[in-house]
This record gives C-alpha cells, sequence and structure tokens, in this order.
C-alpha cells in the first residue's frame, strides 16, 4: 500500500513537473512572439497605404503604417509608376522602364511574406508578353486580371486598353486587347477602369473625333475573359472631351471629367447614357473625380489653388475639406469610404496627407525633405487594422481662412446642419433671417477651437424652428456665422 502511495505520488511529480516545463515554454514562447511582434512593426501591422517617393533618386515604390513608419519596397533606379495593390493586399503591381525609353515592364511585388518582399517581372524575355504595357489596374474580384494601357497588345491599332490574366503561381499568362477586340478602337483608348464587380471596363476613346480634332468619349466595354471587349457602349459624344471616368460603387454609373462647358467639371452618367447630369459648375478647373459610398472626391482650382472638395452623388453639399493655401491634389478614398488620401505642397515638397471624409483629422502621413506621391490604399487595411474606426487626428497645418460652407441638405424640411471652418478659436454665433431681414433665431454655439466643423456631429444643427418653438414656412431664409470679427452670410431654402 506504501509502495503504491508513493508510485501515485512520484508519477503526479513528474506530471506536475512536466505541466511546469510545458507551462514554461509556451510562457517563453508567447513573450518571445510579444518581443518579436514588438521588434519588427512590419509583421505587428497591416501597412495603411503605399507610395511613390524620388528621396533615393528615382520614384520608388514605399509601404506606410499608420504609426509613421515607412518601408521601402522597390530599388530599381528607373522611372516606377502607378503601383496598384491586388484586392487581398498581397501584391502590388507597377510599371516601370528599366529598360528605358518608353519600354515599361510590369512588376509584381509579393507580400505574403512581409519579411522578405519578393519582386518579379511579369513581362520580360524569355517568356513574358512584352514590354510597352503600363498603367496596371488589378480586377476588384474574380481571376487574377489586370488591365493595362499598351501600344503592344494582339491586334493594335495605338495606345489600347488590354487584360492580362495571370496563372495561379503569379505569372502572365493571356493578353487580350480589350477596345479593340473588334476593330473598333481605330484611334487612341486610354484611361481604363474597373466596375465594382470586375464584369465591364469603362475607358476613353478618340474613335468618335471629327476633322483630326482630339475629342475623347466615355465607353464601356465587357471584361470578362471568353467575352472581353464585346458589347461596347458609347455613354457619351461630344465634340469637347469626355475623360477619366470610374464606376460609382453600385455600378450603374461612372463619373468623369468634361471640357463641354468651356473648362473641366464634374459630370456623371448612367452605364446606359442616360441621365447625364453636371456636378460642378464654375469658372474653375475641377477634375480628378473618385467616387465611394461616402460621395465623390475631386480637385478643384476654385478657391485660387487646389484644393480637395468633397460632393454629394447629385451635386449637393460640395465641402472644401483640404483648405490650404498651397496645393492639395489627388485625393484617393479608402476602401470604406470613411478616409482620403491626397498629396499636398503646403510643406514645401509633395506630401502624402490623411483626412477623415468630414474634412476632420487632418495628418500628414509622410515628412520628408523629398517628393512623396501617388498614395494608395491597401484594400484589406480597414478590415484588419486595429485602430479605432473613430480616431481623430490631431490636426497639422493651418486652416487658411474661417468660411462659411453650404448647409446641408439644401432644401430641407425640416432640419439642416450648417458646417464652417474656423482659421482661429472664436466665440460662434449663428443667426437666422427670413427674406424680410428679421431675425428669426439665434444659436448660440459659444467659444471654439480652431478647426473643420463639417461633419453632422460637428456642423451647427437648425431644426427649422424659431425662437418661440414654432415650425417655419416654405421658404428662402438666410444664415450668418459670426465668429469674433469674422461674418458671412448665405442662403438655404425650407422646402415642404
Amino acid at each position: 500500500m506504501s509502495h503504491n502511495l508513493s508510485d501515485e505520488v512520484l508519477e503526479e511529480s513528474k506530471e506536475e513537473a512536466m505541466f511546469r516545463k510545458s507551462a514554461t515554454f509556451w510562457v517563453i514562447s508567447l513573450f518571445s512572439l510579444f518581443v518579436l511582434l514588438n521588434a519588427n512593426t512590419t509583421l505587428a501591422q497591416v501597412p495603411m497605404a503605399s507610395f511613390l517617393s524620388d528621396r533615393t533618386g528615382d520614384d520608388e515604390v514605399y509601404l506606410l503604417y499608420d504609426d509613421g513608419e515607412v518601408k521601402q519596397l522597390t530599388n530599381n533606379k528607373a522611372k516606377v509608376f502607378t503601383p496598384e495593390w491586388s484586392p487581398d493586399g498581397n501584391y502590388i503591381v507597377f510599371d516601370s522602364n528599366v529598360r528605358g525609353a518608353e519600354n515599361f515592364d510590369l512588376f509584381l511585388i509579393d507580400l505574403t511574406d512581409p519579411l522578405k518582399p519578393k519582386q518579379v517581372d511579369l513581362t520580360g524575355p524569355p517568356d513574358g508578353p512584352g514590354i510597352k504595357l503600363s498603367e496596371p489596374r488589378w480586377a476588384p474580384t474574380g481571376d487574377a486580371r489586370i488591365l493595362i494601357l499598351s501600344t503592344a497588345l494582339p491586334d493594335p491599332n495605338g495606345w489600347d486598353i488590354g487584360l492580362l490574366t495571370l496563372t495561379v503561381d503569379g505569372k502572365a499568362d493571356v493578353l487580350i486587347n480589350i477596345s479593340n477586340a473588334e476593330g473598333e478602337g481605330t484611334t487612341a483608348d486610354l484611361q481604363g477602369s474597373w466596375s465594382p464587380d470586375g464584369t465591364k471596363v469603362v475607358f476613353e476613346s478618340e474613335r468618335n473625333h471629327i476633322d483630326d480634332r482630339a475629342q475623347f468619349d466615355i465607353f464601356i466595354a465587357d471584361a470578362e475573359k471568353r467575352g472581353a471587349g464585346k458589347n461596347q457602349i458609347n455613354l457619351t459624344d461630344h465634340e469637347a472631351p469626355d475623360q477619366r471616368a470610374r464606376f460609382s460603387p453600385d455600378g450603374n454609373q461612372v463619373v468623369f471629367q468634361s471640357k463641354r462647358d468651356g473648362n473641366w467639371e464634374i459630370y456623371t452618367v448612367g452605364i446606359d447614357g442616360e441621365n447625364l447630369t453636371r456636378i460642378t459648375e464654375n469658372e474653375k478647373t475641377d477634375r480628378n473625380a473618385e467616387w465611394s459610398s461616402s460621395g465623390i472626391v475631386f480637385e478643384s482650382q476654385r478657391d485660387g489653388n487646389w484644393e480637395v472638395y468633397r460632393s454629394d452623388p447629385d451635386g449637393n453639399n460640395q465641402v472644401n475639406i483640404s483648405n490650404h493655401e498651397k496645393s492639395d491634389q489627388k485625393p484617393i478614398w479608402s476602401p470604406k469610404g470613411t478616409r482620403i488620401l491626397f498629396e499636398s505642397k503646403r510643406d514645401g515638397k509633395r506630401e502624402i496627407y490623411f483626412v477623415q471624409a468630414d474634412g476632420a483629422g487632418l495628418r500628414n502621413l509622410t515628412n520628408h525633405e523629398d517628393n512623396d506621391s501617388d498614395a494608395r490604399w491597401n484594400p484589406v487595411y480597414e478590415l484588419r487594422s486595429v485602430e479605432p474606426q473613430d480616431k481623430y487626428f490631431t490636426t497639422l497645418g493651418d486652416i487658411k481662412h474661417t468660411s462659411l460652407m453650404q448647409n446641408f441638405p439644401n432644401p430641407f424640411n425640416p432640419e439642416t446642419w450648417i458646417p464652417y471652418y474656423l482659421a482661429d478659436a472664436a466665440a460662434v454665433t449663428l443667426r437666422i433671417y427670413n427674406v424680410k431681414g428679421e431675425l428669426i433665431r439665434s444659436i448660440d454655439v459659444g467659444r471654439q477651437a480652431a478647426g473643420a466643423y463639417t461633419s453632422k456631429q460637428r456642423a451647427v444643427y437648425w431644426d427649422g424652428k424659431d425662437d418661440t418653438g414654432q415650425a417655419v414656412a416654405s421658404g428662402v431664409y438666410f444664415y450668418q456665422l459670426l465668429a469674433d470679427h469674422f461674418s458671412e452670410t448665405r442662403r438655404m431654402v425650407v422646402m415642404k
């Protein structure tokens, strides 16, 4: 009995010792993993975006993390253009003239191992489809397909829009001419862009030109492999150029820029060519529009310099969200439409900036003495990042002037929001007048810090009632912003 008890105690001691060793092993392993993750942030974080920089003498591709870390990906010592992410965030494709002149190769960066990214030439000899392929754009869904611009596609007729299909191991496979699939593209076809479901491509074509004058119009074509290039539809046909088309998030419309009114303005049109709508209307250039679930962003010169504007898809509620005296350009929506990347010259050189969709939370993401440009969001960043979605960064850079913006919605019934910018801290009051000039409502906001008050959470709210609590009648009203010595008045419409 004693012997058996001792054996049991001994067996338990062995098990306890093994457990302690096992527990110690896992504690050490977890600690080591913790140290490793914190020692190497590329393992602990998901890249926020890519961008181009000439900080090494040539434009090269860099990764950008939301904590400000920057990692150089390429070192080709040649011109690099248009880096684009694959939908899963595992690859970046770009074109580069490593052979010199206009001989562009397509390159693929494999990021599946973040510690050892690999670069592969997709198009060069001995078994690639050739060179002079540029402006790659990944298909948003389906097989690994890349939209390209080239003069070296099958059945070429100058610049054409083509489709390059990759094999499962990432090699170039099939090359198809989309815009000139059946001899339609008799002149230059440019600026191809995917529909959200990857079944169609929109592009601009010069084929409708008259008397040798440049006349680009917008076309749509099928992009699925067996029918690529078929069912081409001419969406616009105007003697002035229509260019740079992008699909709406639902794929039922496209936004584009046109010079049909004498200067570049933003328009939308249905994919059947119907319901042409003018989005912007001023004497300055509006261009480079991008469409997301949160609306349309574009760059505008209406304030005397390039600024980034956001608009509703119908053209209402146009708001300047960059608001600086230096050039702000190339806005790009994040995948969820909550944030915008753009490039700015407010620090002397081009830098990458970030801003929330409502204009708040401005942040300089790259702060370098050389030029940083052409930022592109990592498609999976918002899905895998641990950054709180409601996090707002400290505003960097000055708002160049206090200004009152158009209320939204307008017309409205019964409520509206009134946005504005403050260049300096000020005591803010909003006054509302009827068409007789009678004060009907005064809203004392109080003292506010300098910043952008453009979202529903920050703008002044009016419920459509006067100071006695009575709902106002339909008609035209005027609202006035008072901010210390600043005063500005705008018009709005109540429609019941």
